[in-house]
């Protein structure tokens, strides 16, 4: 490894399966992660350069949780500088083919999900029940305004 390349190093572990994961993100991307974003990934602290696509990553590759709800614009500059490298990076993402988590980016697109659960006999979310019994889903912070649906 030339001195620096440590900046791309692999994370240290076992977890071959979040490595195969990052390798084809870094390939939709067309760029390589440092390894403080890989590791904020794959354990929600460390604070480098890389931070904002670093969370939009983990926020994208937690696939089973709750859409994200982004129909509606904040106002606020950098909520909305996150809501549009989140829209890129999931169309990059879903165009090589690697499954990411429900973003609602329109009013439309969150009704559309409405209805097409009520037509397959859904009426409960599978995070409403956790939200009734007073349970959140995940953390917020400043960067990622979106709340789960």
């Amino acid at each position: 490894m030339e001195n620096a390349d440590w900046i791309y190093m692999p994370l240290s572990g076992q977890d071959r399966e979040l490595e195969s994961i990052l390798g084809k993100v870094e390939d939709a991307l067309g760029f390589k992660l440092f390894i403080w974003q890989k590791t904020y990934i794959a354990q929600g602290h460390f604070r480098q350069y890389g931070a904002t696509t670093a969370q939009v990553l983990k926020d994208l590759l937690q696939v089973d949780a709750p859409p994200l709800d982004y129909s509606k614009r904040t106002g606020n500059h950098i909520q909305e500088l996150y809501r549009d490298e989140l829209r890129e990076i999931k169309r990059k993402l879903n165009q090589a083919g690697i499954q990411t988590r429900g973003v609602f980016f329109s009013v439309k697109e969150k009704n559309d999900f409405m209805e097409n659960r009520r037509l397959k006999g859904f009426t409960v979310l599978p995070h409403e029940k956790e939200r009734s019994m007073g349970i959140r889903y995940g953390e917020r912070n400043s960067f990622n305004p979106g709340k789960p649906f």
